[in-house]
């Protein structure tokens, strides 16, 4: 399936550099509203709460249709409401059926800071991303060569993006590790099964020495039980949407969640 997605992902950005206007250079001449995601998740978790990534999904490539009548506004104002710390917007149109204006809409209808969702290969993405207000984004190791990592990072740094470094198992997150990122997400889906531990995020959490790098579990976090586990190995920041997406009172469930 992450084959598949990469191939689409590829033949998705041929076009999105064939239109798009502006370099690096333009946009560093640009002003942007900066909404801090780490200090946001370092903040809410030295305040003694569990810092929570809402996700913004309609459809899921393992599960299929999420909710797909979603209300971006309506959705990114119950997150914030509900004590969300920042907020994930997925914009892969073919496999989870987003689009860049969710993101457009979810910045403009909270104050929360932004994270792109998505799979970016591609420098371009990356100022595509600034240009439409993403605070953040995913760099997903297990898309990437250790060289384009390190390249697109350079990218996020030049445009003062803040990056979300996303591994799966021991090698990628020795590979994050070397590009000293300072937010690490764990994601607990295998992605050949796609079945989900979170297993994976106490295991691999021991490996992670630093204490200034922010680790973000994500996928199967779906009640307070799973959080407090994560929390005895000292995980204290969660990425959450299918659970919130799906559930009949979304707002009772993050306030849960939030402590």
């Amino acid at each position: 399936m992450l084959h598949k997605i990469i191939q689409d992902k590829k033949e998705e950005v041929k076009i999105l550099k064939s239109n798009q206007k502006h370099t690096i250079a333009d946009v560093l001449d640009m002003e942007f509203e900066k909404r801090e995601f780490y200090n946001s998740l370092r903040t809410k978790i030295e305040s003694g709460k569990n810092a929570i990534i809402a996700e913004l999904k309609k459809h899921s490539p393992s599960k299929g249709m999420l909710n797909k009548n979603l209300d971006i506004a309506e959705f990114s104002k119950i997150y914030e409401e509900s004590g969300a710390t920042c907020i994930s917007v997925l914009t892969d149109p073919i496999h989870f059926h987003g689009k860049i204006d969710d993101l457009i809409t979810a910045k403009k209808s909270v104050k929360l800071p932004i994270l792109r969702k998505d799979f970016i290969i591609d420098e371009s993405q990356i100022i595509q991303s600034k240009l439409i207000g993403a605070d953040c984004i995913l760099l997903i190791v297990a898309c990437l060569s250790k060289t384009q990592l390190q390249e697109l990072l350079k990218v996020s740094k030049q445009l003062n993006m803040e990056v979300l470094v996303e591994v799966h198992d021991r090698n990628e997150l020795d590979i994050a590790l070397e590009s000293e990122c300072k937010i690490i997400g764990i994601n607990n889906r295998n992605l050949k099964t796609f079945n989900v531990s979170i297993n994976t995020s106490l295991e691999l959490c021991e490996a992670i020495k630093d204490d200034d790098i922010i680790v973000i579990s994500e996928s199967g976090i779906k009640d307070i039980e799973t959080i407090k586990k994560l929390n005895s190995k000292n995980i204290k920041s969660f990425l959450v949407g299918e659970s919130l997406i799906v559930n009949s009172d979304p707002k009772l469930l993050l306030k849960t969640l939030v402590g």
